[in-house]
C-alpha cells in the first residue's frame, strides 16, 4: 500500500503504455535487445553497475533498471511515432525540395543594440565598413574577429559559428549568410540585426545529394521533428490508448492515465491493469 501511494500511479502508466506500444510496433522484442546492449556498452564503459548507477543518480535516475526500461519505452515510442507518421513518397520529397544544406561561417560583430543612439549606431556602422575594407586589402578574418568582435563566444574561435540551419539565426543574419554563394565570400556592407552590424564570411556549405541519396536523412529528420513535437506525441499516445480500451479496476489508481485520458468513455476496457 505504502508503495502505491508513493509510486504506483507513475508505475502503472509506464507499464500501461510499455504494454500498449509494444501492440502497436512490429518487432519490441529487437528494440529490447537493443536497450538491453545500450546498458550493457555502459555498464562496461563505466566499471560495472555501480559506476554507471553513480552517474545515472545526477540526473535523478534511481537504478539501471529504470534506466534501462526508460530506453526501451524510447525506443518503442520512436517506432509508434513512425508508424502514425507514416510518412508518404510526396511528403519525403516535399521536404527534401524545401531542405537546405547547414552552413558554416565566421563573423564579426559590432556592437550595436536597438536603443543604441544614432550616433551610435553610425559609429558602429562606420566601424564594419572599415573591416570590410581591411579584409578586401587582405587582412586576415580571424584575427580581425579576435581582435574586434563583440560576440566573445565566438571571436576566440576567429568568430566561426556552425554548422547551423536557416532558422537558427536571427533573419536577418540568416538572410545575409545564404546569400552568400561561394566559400571564402564575405559580405559587401554590413549586416544589422538587433545586436548590432555583423561581417559575415561564407567556410563551408554542405552538399545537397540528389534525392534518392538522401531520403533516409530527410525520413529521420522528418521523424525527428515529430519527437520533439510534444502535443503530436501526447495525441499519439492518446489514440494508442484509446484504441486499446484500457480499463483500471484499482479505485486507488484510477488517475494514472488521466493525462491521456480525455473523457471518462475513454476508460472503458478489454485491457485490465490491476
Amino acid at each position: 500500500t505504502a508503495m502505491k501511494d508513493s509510486v504506483g500511479e507513475q508505475t502503472l502508466q509506464r507499464l500501461v503504455l510499455t504494454k500498449v506500444l509494444e501492440g502497436s510496433v512490429e518487432d519490441a522484442k529487437s528494440l529490447k535487445t537493443a536497450a538491453d546492449e545500450e546498458v550493457a556498452k555502459l555498464v562496461a564503459q563505466y566499471g560495472g553497475e555501480p559506476g554507471l548507477l553513480a552517474a545515472l543518480q545526477q540526473s535523478g535516475i534511481t537504478s539501471v533498471d529504470a534506466y534501462r526500461q526508460t530506453l526501451y519505452l524510447n525506443k518503442l515510442m520512436t517506432e509508434a511515432v513512425k508508424k502514425a507518421a507514416n510518412f508518404s513518397e510526396d511528403d519525403i520529397k516535399a521536404y527534401y525540395d524545401a531542405w537546405e544544406p547547414q552552413i558554416t561561417v565566421q563573423h564579426i560583430l559590432i556592437a550595436a543594440k536597438a536603443d543604441a543612439s544614432d550616433e551610435e549606431k553610425a559609429a558602429a556602422k562606420t566601424k564594419a565598413e572599415e573591416l570590410i575594407q581591411q579584409l578586401k586589402d587582405g587582412a586576415d578574418f580571424a584575427e580581425l574577429a579576435k581582435a574586434n568582435s563583440a560576440d566573445t563566444g565566438t571571436a576566440a574561435k576567429g568568430g566561426q559559428i556552425g554548422p547551423f540551419k536557416r532558422s537558427d539565426m536571427v533573419t536577418e543574419f540568416s538572410t545575409a549568410a545564404y546569400d552568400l554563394k561561394n566559400v571564402g565570400d564575405i559580405t559587401e556592407t554590413p549586416v544589422q540585426t538587433q545586436f548590432g552590424y555583423h561581417i559575415i564570411k561564407l567556410v563551408s556549405k554542405e552538399e545537397k545529394k540528389p534525392f534518392d541519396e538522401m531520403k533516409e536523412q530527410m525520413e529521420k529528420e522528418m521523424l525527428d521533428a515529430k519527437l520533439k513535437d510534444a502535443a503530436y506525441l501526447h495525441q499519439t499516445m492518446v489514440n494508442l490508448l484509446k484504441d486499446a480500451d484500457v480499463k483500471i479496476t484499482d479505485e486507488s489508481l484510477q488517475n494514472a492515465l488521466k493525462n491521456f485520458m480525455q473523457t471518462s468513455s475513454d476508460t472503458t476496457t478489454t485491457t485490465s491493469a490491476k
